[in-house]
């Protein structure tokens, strides 16, 4: 990988079955100095962010956390959801972590759990208390939007389900709730994951960053992403000059979209794979082709990605300074004692879950619990 540059990845995820030390070799291979974990809702486990908590505890200066969400607020419904939703929150920022992760946004999982629509007055409350305690939100929105279109979705894709039809939230839908929540908290600290799925429209984009100064975006893949943005270099080359400290490396390393009932598994090519391409389009001069390796890239023709070769100190923004100005700067501290209470209330939840009659998975929680009782 490419050396010379800290390498900050703004964009990943971890949840315990990796073996910490595993995982940091991984970052290692992909010259990254230090990783975002976003934790993501998961099916059966009920949260993975205890899990990304106790990895940062045992390497406090390696990890940033973003938490996610209690998902069980969106069963229990009501007017006063925002306000639960903050108290969680702030249980988790008082834990440890860094920022918040929504992965509410993904079309799949707002079809799986109840999610109320973003610019429902239900919401307010937590908006509220993220842009009044500027608390950095990262918010994965939509999905490529080929996958909403029969006639274009990949067959990867569909093999993936992610085929939208009407019975899944329409991507203009969505996008149109959340620009809601943005002229109405327009001092929002967020960054939308994926370039917010808007690379094949730089146009939209560059009016929504200008409307909005504290708004960022990732580069994490999609490799429809990077096929986009070599269609027209000239107009990507422009938008990185001119937004280069409001974008931020991600790799999505460890992805694992575990809110369903199958797993899927850690696959170190994929993984290894996708810093590659990024860095790539990010350091080098001389275009790529990307061939399908039936990890990462699947099914699908060759296409010549065409590479930036950003000069350093535009690198040094988008791989390290830019996600460090938006997070805050140095990792805060795991409280080991209050993640090991909320260890306890995730067990209360799953306890209630598999009384429902849900399959609850309490593998995380037992690793969480020993891996942090051995750092007392």
């Amino acid at each position: 990988m490419h050396n010379g540059h800290k390498i900050v990845d703004g964009h990943t995820h971890y949840i315990l079955d990796c073996e910490p030390n595993y995982f940091v070799s991984l970052l290692d291979r992909t010259g990254t100095d230090m990783a975002h974990l976003a934790a993501i809702t998961h099916g059966n486990r009920i949260s993975c962010t205890h899990e990304a908590l106790a990895l940062k505890a045992l390497f406090p200066d390696r990890f940033f956390v973003s938490a996610s969400l209690d998902p069980c607020e969106y069963y229990r419904g009501g007017r006063d959801m925002g306000e639960r939703l903050c108290a969680y929150a702030r249980r988790m920022l008082e834990c440890g972590c860094d920022g918040i992760k929504l992965l509410e946004g993904k079309p799949q999982l707002r079809k799986a759990l109840p999610i109320p629509d973003f610019d429902d007055p239900c919401w307010s409350a937590f908006f509220d208390f993220l842009e009044e305690n500027g608390i950095p939100l990262l918010w994965h929105v939509n999905d490529p939007e080929e996958f909403w279109d029969k006639s274009k979705i990949p067959e990867w894709a569909k093999n993936l389900g992610w085929e939208y039809d009407e019975s899944f939230i329409n991507n203009e839908n969505q996008y149109a709730q959340v620009l809601s929540v943005l002229r109405s908290h327009p001092r929002l600290r967020v960054c939308f994951a994926h370039m917010f799925f808007m690379s094949a429209q730089l146009e939209r984009l560059s009016g929504i960053l200008d409307a909005y100064p504290n708004v960022m975006v990732d580069l994490t893949p999609g490799i429809e992403l990077y096929e986009n943005l070599s269609k027209n270099p000239i107009q990507t080359r422009e938008f990185f000059e001119k937004y280069g400290t409001r974008i931020i490396y991600g790799t999505d390393i460890a992805s694992r979209f575990v809110y369903t009932t199958e797993p899927k598994p850690f696959n170190e090519t994929e993984n290894l794979r996708r810093a590659e391409i990024v860095q790539s389009f990010l350091f080098d001069k001389a275009p790529v082709t990307i061939h399908a390796d039936g990890n990462f890239v699947r099914n699908r023709p060759d296409f010549l990605m065409q590479c930036l070769g950003l000069e350093d100190a535009a690198l040094d923004n988008i791989v390290c300074n830019n996600f460090l100005r938006f997070i805050g700067g140095a990792p805060k501290r795991v409280n080991i004692q209050k993640t090991l209470s909320e260890c306890s209330f995730i067990r209360s939840e799953l306890d209630r879950a598999a009384l429902s009659g849900i399959v609850a998975d309490y593998t995380g929680v037992v690793l969480a619990e020993r891996m942090l009782k051995g750092l007392i």
